[in-house]
């Protein structure tokens, strides 16, 4: 069911960049922020939240890039290796994050405070995550090494059910992408090491 594109690596679906110098002008508390490699990028609905995920954690910015503030997630580690964030595009105070070591992430407030939603997933590096634009309570979710498989959920991440082994390679980025597959359900896209795939999601 899943087809290659032919598209490889130099393009990606949604705006997720694999590496950024941070810019010049932006700065948490007068000092530029130490992003390192950024992961993903997400707009809240409204468009007036941007986040970021990045190796050293998450950080948002409510005034369009001129300042970013370290959010922080309920993690062991001194800080999460975020690896995708992806608001709810009906509910802006509901965002997902997921990480690289703790599993996932979710705020119903707006980011002031996060809770795990890991309920179901076989492992806790999750390297994509992805939401139906069209129903916003379903879920996909990619997790790498120990319990590695695509995972959905139907109901904001409270279960989920394992789908299929994934796309092959490792994968970078996840979106659901509002094209009808006309078997019921819309497309899943991932891009990968290898290039990017696509599966419809109602299998």
């Amino acid at each position: 069911m899943r087809t290659k594109t032919g598209i490889r690596t130099g393009v990606m679906v949604g705006i997720v960049a694999a590496s950024v110098v941070a810019v010049a002008g932006i700065s948490t508390a007068g000092a530029p922020p130490v992003f390192e490699h950024v992961h993903a990028l997400a707009l809240t609905g409204d468009g007036q939240t941007l986040f970021l995920g990045a190796h050293t954690g998450l950080f948002r910015s409510d005034d369009r890039c001129r300042s970013w503030q370290p959010v922080t997630l309920p993690v062991k580690q001194s800080h999460a290796d975020v690896m995708g964030v992806t608001p709810n595009p009906q509910d802006v105070r509901i965002v997902y994050v997921a990480t690289h070591e703790a599993g996932m992430f979710k705020t119903n407030d707006g980011g002031n405070t996060w809770s795990e939603a890991n309920a179901g997933l076989g492992g806790s590096d999750v390297h994509g995550l992805a939401i139906d634009p069209r129903e916003p309570r379903k879920l996909h979710a990619m997790v790498r090494d120990r319990g590695e498989a695509l995972y959905r959920s139907t109901d904001g991440g409270a279960k989920r059910v394992r789908v299929d082994d994934g796309p092959g390679g490792e994968v970078k980025v996840l979106t659901s992408v509002n094209i009808a597959t006309g078997m019921g359900g819309i497309f899943l896209y991932a891009g990968t090491g290898q290039g990017l795939t696509r599966d419809p999601d109602c299998f």
